[in-house]
């Protein structure tokens, strides 16, 4: 299996974790409540696009994502699309890298080719996608409107 199908298979992965196996979920009575929240990501004054938004509830051990789009703008995710987060204060993290697969194409790695080790780029500094490290945080209330700026440097 060439590494771009494995770096393709675990994103896919990681988004069914997220968002489940189906279209079809309902909303379930022992979820806690979530409160619409979106925001927007800029790095040095410009928009990220595809940067990984994580919140965490340090309260209610609960935790939504979300991923920007070209303008930088996120909506948070916890169990259905876009139902946003659990209130209460959170830890964000913010991670935005770009993975190179540098194995060349003819190189078949199932047949004992070696695969080249795969480069990272970070788009924004890795210390944003630390929750401990990244000094973001946000506080999502009931009443709203829950729509934060980070605006990194």
């Amino acid at each position: 299996m060439s590494r771009w199908i494995l770096v393709h298979v675990l994103s896919c992965l990681g988004t069914l974790s997220i968002f489940g196996c189906s279209g079809s979920q309902a909303e379930n009575p022992n979820w806690p409540k979530r409160f619409k929240t979106s925001g927007t990501v800029t790095y040095q004054g410009k928009a990220i696009e595809g940067a990984e938004v994580t919140f965490t509830n340090t309260q209610g051990n609960s935790t939504g994502t979300g991923k920007t789009d070209s303008s930088g703008r996120f909506t948070l995710t916890t169990h259905l699309q876009h139902d946003g987060v659990v209130a209460g204060p959170q830890v964000v993290s913010i991670r935005r890298v770009d993975v190179i697969d540098k194995t060349p194409k003819d190189v078949d790695v199932s047949a004992g080719g070696k695969a080249l080790p795969l480069e990272i780029t970070w788009i924004i500094p890795e210390k944003f996608s630390i929750p401990t490290k990244s000094g973001l945080t946000a506080s999502v209330t009931e009443s709203g409107p829950n729509d934060f700026k980070f605006e990194l440097k």
